[in-house]
């Protein structure tokens, strides 16, 4: 009596094959951005530019009004400026216009490796971005009171920050699948980016800047990075800010989510 060699079992064959799948087209995704450089050559050098323009212009100015470093409080602004600053799923909704996107549902690629292996791929990029406005910060002899531990832990912090941002350009894409609508996703930019405080610390904010300063959560997420600059592991604000983070990732990677089964039902 023979016996007979029971071989791999599906259900981990299937993963694998997603996995594959999943990085495959993350690098698509790379690929896709490397070879337009007018959009993603703006997104290393504006953040890196805006960062030595505004310690170098107001520094003196902030000093005297009790700011000792002006360089770290910046610092974690043009980081979160360069993880926000991904596709928002601008390359995914070209896909979906040129019809690409439909031929990727006829194979037998996971509907979920697709949606991943963008948004993965986008991750990696910001990531890079933000890595290399702290080097360059740190090359220049800007002090992070965490050292190299601490700035790593800033760019991961500010690319995951970047991930939950660009996923609703994600929703917004596989929704609509008009680049147009998104598109709007960099109209939040501005008020996102700017009514917070870029400029400075909440305690120094009134009225209806220092409201809106307190709902908007890139508020929670500078507060978190500074602290690294500034002062050191302050456990409480760096819970304040992964929070922040996790919660609204899961609102927003859950609409892409739903938007994906939508689109594919």
């Amino acid at each position: 009596m023979t016996g007979v060699v029971a071989g791999p079992s599906r259900p981990w064959s299937d993963v694998r094959e997603s996995v594959r799948t999943t990085l495959l087209l993350g690098r698509r995704e790379l690929r896709t951005t490397m070879r337009m450089p007018e959009v993603f050559v703006p997104n290393l050098i504006i953040p890196v530019v805006w960062f030595f323009i505004m310690v170098a212009s107001l520094d003196t100015i902030v000093s005297r009004g009790g700011v000792g470093n002006w360089a770290g409080f910046q610092l974690p602004v043009a980081i979160v400026f360069a993880t926000m600053s991904g596709s928002a799923g601008l390359n995914l909704v070209t896909d979906i216009e040129r019809g690409y996107f439909d031929k990727l549902l006829l194979t037998p690629a996971s509907r979920m490796s697709i949606l991943i292996g963008g948004m993965g791929g986008d991750l990696l990029r910001i990531t890079a971005q933000g890595a290399l406005v702290v080097a360059l910060a740190l090359l220049t002899g800007v002090d992070v009171a965490t050292g190299i531990a601490g700035a790593v832990a800033m760019v991961v912090i500010a690319a995951l920050w970047g991930l939950a941002f660009s996923a609703a350009g994600f929703a917004i894409a596989l929704r609509t699948g008009s680049s147009q609508a998104t598109q709007s996703m960099y109209f939040l930019f501005v008020p996102v980016m700017f009514l917070t405080t870029t400029f400075a610390p909440l305690e120094a904010m009134s009225g209806w800047l220092r409201a809106v300063a307190i709902v908007n959560p890139v508020t929670y997420i500078l507060d978190g990075l500074r602290a690294l600059t500034l002062e050191g592991w302050s456990l409480d604000r760096l819970a304040v800010t992964l929070a922040v983070v996790t919660g609204v990732g899961a609102v927003t990677i859950g609409a892409a989510l739903r938007a994906l089964l939508g689109r594919v039902r």
